[in-house]
């Protein structure tokens, strides 16, 4: 086994282990709601790679009002240096869907697939969050299978501790961890949204389709979370929790 393939097999051992832990721990006072748009507030989502936004959060942009900030930063652009060949036409699709939902500012690290966020992004990260101060920061979920997407958990986690030493109040700020790969496996928020919107959005990622039928299976999952729950409309699920809860939970690994 060579050096990278031990550290990406340590590491997964350590997400599991962070996860169950932190599974047991949050969904002991987890506050269940059902939304039909977000809190009025801005809006920072961290996604691994562009379409995560989409998949996971498009509900969420459908419902943000003119008023609020909304930055989307992407740790993993797929570029050229990954097993990617359509780098340049992600990050054309991502930018083409988003602008169908909102108008936010998209910030590329362009980081190579299966490695670890740098210091400088993870420093320019922070950044960005002392620069939201309050609101809400979109995160994939610490148990998906995807490493890429964990990493993204852990790069931005360590971004919240700088910004937290450099005196931001992140007990101010929320986090909502979203679904990509694989359902989450507790939840206590859904949001309830237009699927035709979404639907709109999704399609803009015509690389993606080629490779699976994203829109077939996402629809299935956001269907799915509204009919059991008696809504109207498809839903995306979120866990809701203050990002110190976040940072400690990290902390006790």
């Amino acid at each position: 086994m060579s050096l990278k393939q031990s550290f990406l097999s340590a590491f997964r051992v350590m997400n599991f282990i962070i996860a169950e832990r932190a599974w047991r721990t949050l969904v002991v006072e987890a506050d269940f709601k059902v939304q039909k748009e977000l809190p009025k507030a801005n809006v920072l989502i961290v996604a691994p790679h562009p379409d995560d936004e989409i998949f996971g959060c498009a509900g969420a942009l459908v419902s943000i009002l003119k008023e609020q900030k909304v930055q989307i930063a992407y740790i993993f652009s797929a570029d050229q240096k990954s097993k990617s060949k359509h780098a340049d036409e992600r990050e054309e699709e991502s930018k083409e869907a988003v602008r169908l939902l909102t108008n936010p500012e998209q910030i590329f690290f362009r980081q190579p697939d299966n490695s670890v966020a740098t210091k400088q992004t993870i420093s320019e990260l922070s950044s960005i969050i002392q620069e939201l101060e309050s609101g809400i920061i979109f995160l994939p979920s610490f148990s998906d299978p995807n490493i890429d997407h964990r990493e993204s958990v852990r790069a931005s986690i360590e971004a919240l501790k700088i910004a937290q030493i450099k005196g931001t109040k992140i007990k101010r700020i929320f986090v909502w961890l979203y679904e990509i790969w694989s359902p989450l496996p507790y939840f206590n928020r859904l949001l309830e949204f237009d699927w035709k919107e979404k639907e709109k959005a999704m399609e803009q990622f015509k690389t993606q389709q080629k490779e699976r039928n994203y829109v077939k299976a996402i629809k299935s999952l956001n269907e799915y979370r509204g009919e059991i729950y008696g809504l109207k409309n498809p839903a995306e699920a979120f866990f809701a929790l203050p990002a110190d809860l976040l940072v400690k939970l990290y902390a006790e690994k």
